[in-house]
């Protein structure tokens, strides 16, 4: 299995810095690809928080070392890499005395399994069959209250700011993993993609416009250039970043 990606991160129209990160990672030595193979995350650093640039940049870049550290289990080095970095991002906010927080969707992509971890409102897609399946969960109050009747019947649901994020990086020091760490069977074929992305992509294009725009089946930079116009175009209010991975067999 061949891996083609492209990788886009933009300030927007209306920021005046970038706060999301990027990377697309295949280890040099292939003995460590067979057996973790290539990590694609994407991190947003929290708005309103006083470093969310370096949050975000921590976040790429810690986990993409960690996890890569030594070979393993992918699932449990996803997991163990989660808890290091959140408490890395707790430990440099007390360091300097401001608070420090960001989104993470990570995917590592082997040939039988795909092995994710998740925690804020960043997203992961899969491509297939024409289809666009998004694979992760928004950990925001608006869609725990839509999941839970507790919460949608209770009078301090006016109270939330749906946007608010229910979980992030750099929160809390924990001993335990508070992400989402979950593996997919691979059954990507020649074309399916990959579509990792932060909240800035689907604020200004819906799921079934991204599909429509899949299903056109450009060339990874024709993809990545009409998806960058549109939301240039529709006002680009916040940063936005994104990876696609093709999948080539």
């Amino acid at each position: 299995m061949k891996l083609s990606h492209v990788m886009v991160s933009e300030t927007g129209l209306k920021r005046t810095n970038n706060e999301d990160a990027v990377a697309f990672v295949v280890p040099d030595k292939p003995w460590i690809a067979r057996s973790m193979g290539a990590l694609a995350v994407v991190s947003d650093g929290m708005g309103g928080y006083e470093r969310g640039e370096k949050a975000s940049a921590m976040v790429v870049e810690h986990l993409s070392k960690t996890y890569f550290k030594e070979v393993g289990q992918p699932e449990e080095k996803l997991r163990q890499a989660a808890i290091q970095v959140n408490n890395a991002v707790v430990m440099e906010g007390a360091a300097s005395s401001q608070k420090m927080g960001a989104t993470c969707t990570a995917i590592a992509i082997l040939p039988d399994v795909l092995y994710l971890m998740h925690i804020g409102d960043s997203r992961c897609y899969i491509f297939q069959n024409s289809n666009l399946t998004q694979v992760t969960n928004d950990h925001t109050a608006a869609n725990e209250m839509a999941q839970s009747v507790s919460l949608r019947n209770s009078e301090q649901t006016l109270l939330f700011n749906p946007h608010a994020l229910t979980k992030a990086m750099g929160i809390k020091l924990s001993s335990g993993c508070q992400a989402d760490v979950f593996s997919l069977k691979n059954t990507l074929q020649n074309g399916d993609r990959i579509v990792l992305c932060s909240d800035g992509v689907y604020l200004h294009m819906s799921d079934a416009e991204l599909r429509d725009l899949l299903l056109q089946r450009l060339s990874l930079k024709e993809t990545s250039d009409k998806l960058v116009k549109t939301i240039l175009k529709r006002g680009a209010q916040d940063n936005f970043s994104f990876i696609i991975v093709e999948v080539q067999t």
